[in-house]
């Protein structure tokens, strides 16, 4: 089993910013990083989960109407952890690393062919173990050709679970369903639900790395 780290390490950090993803990536019982992205007003690919800009207070914008170097103004980290944005691209190329690297893209809009070519002339430029996820069904058909895989979960995509993507990717309540002769992805786990997973070929997508790393070396010395 490999372990995934959703977002990177925020233990410490804000989710998806640069301190948590590169603090992931240096971790040795971390086999690869989960982080989002969506596309800025001025087609920026940028690192980042949520459709607004916000703090727990203030809502800033919407991502997709600001432009990167407005996006730029806002702190995404803590007050003791400031960070900015992070644009996929310069993530991306000051990587060096073998590890598995799963790109979620966030986007509701299912003509966007702007967001897929931009991805593909990113990816296309570096020699990274890259996989691409979505909920998107029309979103990922178009990257076939790449390490792609459809999200399934919480009622979405269900209809779809048996598809012609590379990988499965779902959460841990519909795994047993899966296709289990590819490579799967299981997102929703924690060091309680690992232990019902049999499959030693998985992926294991975890806001707990370290404990879930605990408890699959306590599985295996069993």
């Amino acid at each position: 089993m490999k372990i995934i780290a959703h977002r990177g390490l925020h233990a410490h950090y804000k989710q998806n910013t640069k301190e948590a993803l590169y603090e992931a990536l240096e971790k040795e019982y971390i086999d690869g990083i989960e982080f989002d992205i969506r596309m800025t007003k001025d087609k920026k690919l940028v690192i980042i989960h949520s459709p607004i800009i916000s703090t727990s207070s203030i809502r800033f914008g919407i991502v997709k109407n600001m432009t990167y170097r407005k996006l730029l103004k806002y702190n995404i980290g803590t007050k003791e952890e400031p960070s900015k944005i992070l644009l996929l691209e310069q993530f991306l190329k000051n990587l060096k690393t073998d590890k598995i690297i799963l790109i979620d893209i966030k986007e509701e809009n299912n003509d966007n062919i702007t967001l897929v070519n931009k991805l593909i002339s990113i990816i296309n430029k570096y020699n990274l173990n890259i996989y691409i996820c979505s909920f998107n069904y029309n979103i990922i058909k178009h990257l076939n050709e790449y390490n792609v895989g459809l999200l399934v979960g919480y009622g979405i995509n269900k209809e779809k679970m048996y598809n012609h993507f590379k990988f499965n990717i779902v959460h841990f309540n519909e795994y047993e369903k899966v296709n289990k002769k590819k490579e799967t992805f299981i997102w929703g786990i924690n060091s309680k639900n690992v232990s019902k997973i049999k499959n030693k070929k998985t992926y294991l997508i975890t806001d707990f790395p370290y404990d879930v790393y605990l408890k699959v070396d306590e599985l295996h010395k069993k």
